[in-house]
């Protein structure tokens, strides 16, 4: 084993069990370990902004660009140097500007790509599943299609029910807020495609963890056995 690959696998190693340490309790040296992947994380992504966002976005086109380029670099920079002077306590009101224009911009990217890319999509997703030309041409039995495009279709009507926010007032005694029977039903079904949804997506979380600790937990493993056959 060459000088390399021996540093830093004893470096891996430490690493590893500075962090499994907090199966034990909060240890210093689980503190530690965070604190270096906090800088180096923050270290990487200073230097990633600079290299692929800035140099080639902002200062590059100051230094070399058109006067038109210019131009337009100059509202960024301006919304970037009010952000900055906003860190002062004497000048916090000149922030609001910059931080409006992100929220704003932030909000419309967000509504977009909900309505754009998930909210259309699905919709197009159940017209196009109660196509009965789909049925047919598909690989399958028909009628199973039938039962996926219902299943999908009351999937989506339970969701968008769980989430109405509608009510109607009770009588004049009961001053509870109570939501329609028919969304109430439907929220309900709602409730057991939505757990699904999430209880999927913690599967896919948790069974990404374990297979990244499996796969450090091998290469450990590897690493000692060289360390100690002295391959």
């Amino acid at each position: 084993m060459n000088p390399y690959d021996l540093i830093w696998g004893v470096v891996g190693l430490l690493l590893t069990v500075m962090v499994l340490s907090y199966l034990i309790g909060d240890s210093l040296f689980f503190r530690l370990a965070a604190y270096l992947f906090v800088g180096v994380t923050a270290g990487f992504l200073s230097v990633l902004i600079i290299n692929q966002i800035l140099w080639p976005y902002l200062l590059q086109p100051l230094l070399s660009g058109s006067w038109i380029e210019k131009l337009w670099i100059l509202i960024p920079l301006a919304l970037a140097v009010l952000l900055v002077i906003s860190q002062f306590h004497r000048f916090t009101g000149a922030g609001w500007i910059p931080l409006a224009f992100l929220a704003g911009l932030t909000a419309a990217v967000t509504i977009g790509g909900a309505v754009f890319g998930t909210m259309i999509p699905q919709l197009r997703a159940v017209v196009n599943a109660f196509d009965p030309a789909s049925w047919y041409q598909a690989p399958g039995v028909p009628w199973l299609r039938m039962v996926e495009a219902v299943v999908m279709l009351v999937g989506v009507l339970g969701t968008l029910s769980y989430f109405h926010f509608g009510r109607r007032r009770g009588d004049q005694k009961d001053q509870t807020q109570v939501r329609p029977r028919f969304f109430e039903g439907l929220g309900k079904v709602g409730e057991v495609f939505i757990g699904m949804a999430l209880g999927t997506v913690f599967v896919g979380i948790f069974s990404t963890a374990l297979l990244a600790m499996i796969d450090r937990l091998l290469v450990i493993g590897e690493f000692v056995m060289r360390l100690l056959g002295g391959g």
